[in-house]
């Protein structure tokens, strides 16, 4: 036990990283291009959270996703309107069971994907169950990488309490830049790392007070053409300039190791 926390098997050492900000920033593919580069650099196994609904994650690294978080919840609601208590304790015992049965795992990395409610309305319920999902499966990898839905939502809904770092993707819009500081209002600065996406060295990032810019990643054609094409962003080529780029920040700031 640590004796600075109380936590067994220091957990909380582990890093837990979370990637947001406005939609269309480019958080999925910097996501993609990060998990990438610290599975290369040694960080495994790592387990990857597609925590947008829109499953954008999981289509870039080229896995698809048969079971989801989502699907896991509708069971649940399907067992309870059922009114059979005898089938919703069933179902309730097997919750691991069906959280591991919705894992995607490969060689150095597993992949979790949030999918589509069939209930409408707030998707809260299963922003819980990820939560309790990441705290379940956390001590099974070396590091979580989570992207999450565009915007602060999920921020805002303290899915991520376990996250010791969130990487704010900005581009040069000034929405995007209003979605960080929102962030940090509700985070506050230090907690705030930015990846400034299809952004010229020599574009000025303005910053609020405190918040950290880890580094550029500059507009390229090839991933454009890559993205464009529905192509796995993983099947890039090492030395393209965008993986380049991912990879200086990651060794800059050593986000590949613990906390």
């Amino acid at each position: 036990m640590c004796e600075e926390c109380g936590m067994h098997g220091h957990e909380h050492q582990k890093p837990v990283m979370a990637v947001c900000g406005k939609g269309g920033v480019g958080k999925t593919v910097f996501s993609a291009l990060f998990s990438r580069v610290l599975i290369e650099q040694g960080l495994m196994p790592l387990l990857l959270v597609d925590a947008d609904p829109v499953g954008g994650l999981t289509s870039a690294i080229g896995e698809k996703a048969v079971n989801t978080l989502a699907g896991v919840r509708d069971r649940f609601i399907g067992e309870a309107r059922k009114g059979n208590k005898a089938n919703l304790a069933q179902a309730a015992d097997q919750l691991d069971y069906f959280v591991l049965n919705a894992l995607v795992e490969r060689k150095g990395y597993a992949l979790l994907a949030m999918g589509h409610n069939a209930e409408k309305g707030c998707f809260c319920p299963a922003n819980k169950l990820l939560k309790n999902a990441i705290d379940s499966l956390i001590s099974s990898f070396a590091g979580v990488l989570i992207d999450a839905e565009a915007g602060i939502e999920q921020i805002n809904r303290d899915v991520t309490g376990r996250v010791t770092r969130v990487v704010v993707v900005v581009d040069a819009s000034q929405r995007s830049m209003d979605t960080l500081s929102m962030i940090v209002r509700m985070l506050g600065a230090s907690q705030i790392k930015v990846v400034a996406n299809r952004v010229s060295a020599d574009v000025a990032i303005d910053l609020p007070e405190g918040v950290e810019l880890l580094g550029i990643i500059p507009e390229n054609d090839e991933l454009k053409q890559f993205d464009r094409a529905g192509r796995p962003l993983w099947d890039l080529p090492t030395d393209n300039e965008a993986m380049e780029a991912v990879r200086k920040i990651v060794q800059s700031h050593g986000l590949n190791k613990k906390e």
